[in-house]
């Protein structure tokens, strides 16, 4: 997944050559939550992407990974992205310091109130 994609954020359906590898993380998340992850797994899982397991809901970091990926493909930003990305925004205050890192990256900030419309 993190080859094909660059990162361990499948939907809960995806399949991955026959394996239900969305189903798979999402009950790993589950186990590291509850401190039932073992110390292993979870050192494999982050070795392939820190942010397989962030601290923030993972709704939140998903939407993150697709606005990420829309603009480093030079794609237009469809508006449902636009509007999160607004929200980003005007909720920085709140965001956990390593949400606002993130997006900074994607050029999102707290004080910028420009959106992205493409990629470039």
């Amino acid at each position: 997944m993190t080859v094909q994609h660059g990162r361990l954020t499948p939907d809960k359906h995806t399949r991955q050559d026959g394996f239900s590898l969305g189903t798979w993380l999402s009950r790993q998340r589950r186990n590291a939550r509850a401190g039932a992850l073992s110390a292993t797994t979870a050192a494999a899982l982050a070795s392939l992407d820190p942010w397989w397991n962030p601290p923030w809901p993972y709704p939140w970091h998903r939407t993150w990974q697709q606005y990420r990926t829309t603009i480093s493909g030079n794609e237009p930003v469809p508006d449902t992205l636009q509007r999160w990305a607004r929200a980003q925004r005007r909720q920085w205050s709140t965001l956990h310091p390593a949400q606002q890192h993130l997006l900074t990256h994607t050029g999102i900030t707290g004080r910028d109130r420009s959106v992205r419309q493409t990629g470039g």
